[in-house]
């Protein structure tokens, strides 16, 4: 069911952005702040919805998700719990006290599984035209996204996104600007706040393809009186007079072109979405025009040219942005979860670890008595005296006929299997196998730990960070639209260049006027998993293959200067060739009989005739070349050498 617009009028928003100055004026975007940094569209961006229309469709969007979500929130709950370890108990193999074993799995697959798969920031590519502008251009939004996404904190952001998709079955972003520290804020929203078209669903980039979709926010009712000035008086009967008293109200997004408040049956306010540039309407000059007589006359008619709002995006889409994997399109969230999966394995496992438990106690404490020599009070002392391992006094007669220790049965070896396979199954199924201390701990040799970790990494890597990488190309391309519509102002980033040191760069929205084509995307491969113990076994693979010079190896390998390190490598493999005296490696090395410092004497076959070592046809030709070990030869070897390492950028 679909809401009817009214054509936009004077007073819609295309009048109120009538004769404005240019495409990224103020009159063209939000100017308000709302609760929790939401931008809060002002008068001129009312939307021509029809009021009474958008409250009957509120009410029918409440009622159908409702009954939607009822199936969806068990299963919400029920994740959330086996997540914490609130998991269900079997009391028929109760261990003889209230405490339940468990053996939560599930917990130490999710805490492994998230570092992995959000290992490091997605590093933005930005194309744009191949002119002086659209290079410049490029270069700035990409390093202004790459320190946006660092201040913004987005690797923390995404695996907290990660974590709710896991538990909720749908993971949540949304951006916001903040009118007041003029910067673009991204926030993780719970999405069990959250209403949908239960027809919906999300596409490929993240988007929510549906009639609506709404957030449940909470804020006072002072605030909502100073966001909806119109509505006060009903907003203060609300709060029965109290202006402190916290009201929940919803923010509906309507095809991500309008944005309505509600709080409960009141519409506090419906507005065009705020975060677009849209077309400005210009009144054409009049016309001059030459009649049949040679007369200039004015032609009556006055017609309207539209000037198009510059936009990075191609349509008007909401602010929020979704983790979706397994899902079918039939629905908003995905059909099934990681944890969903996973707790029959889980429940597995607790009754095996409870049956292991419950036989031990049997070993340990099972007995029986002789109403013979004990009382029905003495066989209860004595039951628990035995389980508390003391000793116990039998009032009369042989103590081998008014005592039997029974002793439980061993547990079959299959018990043991079947739980050691559920927990190795459960691992499998998160990809954490290889990463759990117990995985490499079964791994015996460094080669098997390194291919049951690259398992893990493949198995994330391909199923899971994929989709996190379209997140956050789904999340940058958001954030240069913000850019487009709120970056009236030059805002200024620093950056440390490697060259240059810090670099300054700034950014405003009339930069992008006339550009043909703004690309930007998520460098492929940016979040795969990447173990740092399989990197510098590959830097070491590369190293022996000769493919990969000194300075990158010792990057690989993380060392703090690895231009140093070049260096005395250089001066390590010329001593051992003899084109040095160790001394000049190590001028702390003292020789035989010497001081620190001191060159040794000259031996037999070292030094001999200078050899020129230059070409015929060289300016240096005819010249004394030092001899070999001096140090002339050494200074003239080292620069030869040093001048081909290459300088990293």
């Amino acid at each position: 069911m679909g809401l009817n617009t009214q054509p936009e009028s004077s007073t819609g928003i295309l009048g109120a952005i009538k004769g404005a100055l240019g495409l990224f004026s103020d009159q063209n975007k939000a100017m308000g702040v709302t609760e929790n940094s939401n931008p809060t569209p002002i008068d001129p961006y009312e939307s021509t919805l029809d009021e009474r229309e958008v409250m009957e469709l509120i009410a029918q969007w409440k009622r159908d998700y409702s009954v939607y979500y009822q199936d969806i929130e068990k299963g919400q709950k029920l994740s959330f719990d086996y997540w914490v370890g609130k998991q269900k108990t079997d009391r028929e193999s109760q261990t003889g006290d209230d405490t339940q074993v468990i053996d939560n799995l599930i917990f130490e697959a999710v805490e492994t599984f998230l570092p992995i798969a959000t290992r490091a920031n997605p590093e933005p590519l930005v194309q744009a035209d191949p002119s002086d502008q659209g290079q410049a251009v490029a270069k700035d939004i990409r390093v202004a996204l790459t320190n946006w996404a660092d201040t913004q904190l987005l690797r923390r952001k995404l695996a907290k996104t990660t974590r709710g998709w896991l538990m909720n079955r749908l993971g949540a972003l949304k951006l916001a600007w903040n009118p007041i520290t003029k910067e673009i804020e991204l926030s993780v929203v719970n999405t069990k706040k959250m209403m949908f078209d239960k027809d919906g669903w999300i596409d490929e980039k993240g988007v929510f393809r549906g009639e609506y979709e709404a957030e449940k926010k909470q804020a006072t009712a002072d605030k909502l009186m100073q966001m909806f000035p119109k509505k006060k008086e009903q907003i203060l009967a609300k709060a029965m007079g109290k202006k402190g008293t916290k009201l929940d109200y919803v923010e509906w997004w309507y095809r991500g072109t309008d944005i309505i408040f509600t709080l409960d049956t009141i519409l506090l306010g419906k507005f065009k979405n705020p975060n677009w540039n849209y077309d400005i309407n210009a009144v054409q000059p009049t016309e001059a025009v030459t009649n049949e007589v040679g007369e200039i006359v004015t032609d009556a008619q006055e017609g309207q040219d539209s000037i198009p709002g510059t936009n990075h995006l191609k349509e008007r889409t909401s602010p929020y942005r979704y983790l979706s994997i397994f899902n079918t399109g039939e629905q908003p969230h995905d059909n099934t979860s990681l944890i969903l999966q996973n707790i029959s394995l889980q429940d597995s496992i607790n009754r095996r670890e409870r049956q292991i438990e419950f036989n031990v106690k049997r070993m340990n404490n099972g007995g029986i008595v002789s109403g013979d020599f004990y009382t029905e009070e003495q066989a209860s002392q004595a039951a628990s005296a035995f389980a508390r391992g003391v000793f116990i006094r039998q009032p009369k007669g042989d103590v081998r006929q008014g005592f039997l220790n029974v002793q439980a049965p061993a547990i079959p070896g299959d018990v043991f299997n079947s739980l050691k396979d559920g927990r190795q199954e459960l691992r499998n199924i998160f990809g954490t196998a290889g990463s759990s201390a117990e995985g490499l701990k079964s791994s015996e040799t460094a080669r098997g730990k390194i291919m049951v970790n690259q398992m893990d990494s493949s198995r994330i890597g391909g199923g899971v960070t994929e989709y996190i990488e379209q997140l956050a190309d789904s999340i940058y391309n958001l954030v240069v639209q913000f850019m487009f519509v709120y970056y009236d102002e030059e805002h200024f980033i620093a950056t440390a260049g490697s060259v240059s040191g810090i670099e300054l760069v700034t950014l405003k929205n009339q930069n992008f006027v006339g550009l043909k084509t703004l690309d930007v995307t998520v460098k492929e491969g940016t979040l795969v998993p990447k173990d740092p113990l399989t990197q510098r076994n590959e830097a070491i693979d590369l190293w022996s293959a000769g493919a990969i010079d000194p300075i990158n190896l010792f990057k690989k390998l993380d060392f703090p200067n690895p231009q140093e390190a070049t260096s005395q490598l250089i001066l390590w493999q010329m001593l051992q060739k003899g084109q040095i005296q160790p001394q000049q490696y190590l001028p702390t090395f003292a020789p035989m009989g010497g001081t620190p410092g001191q060159a040794p004497m000259e031996q037999p076959g070292v030094g001999g005739p200078a050899v020129n070592t230059l070409g015929a046809g060289s300016p240096e030709a005819g010249q004394q070349a030092p001899a070999p070990g001096s140090q002339g030869a050494v200074e003239q070897q080292s620069q030869q050498l040093m001048s081909s390492i290459p300088i990293p950028k």
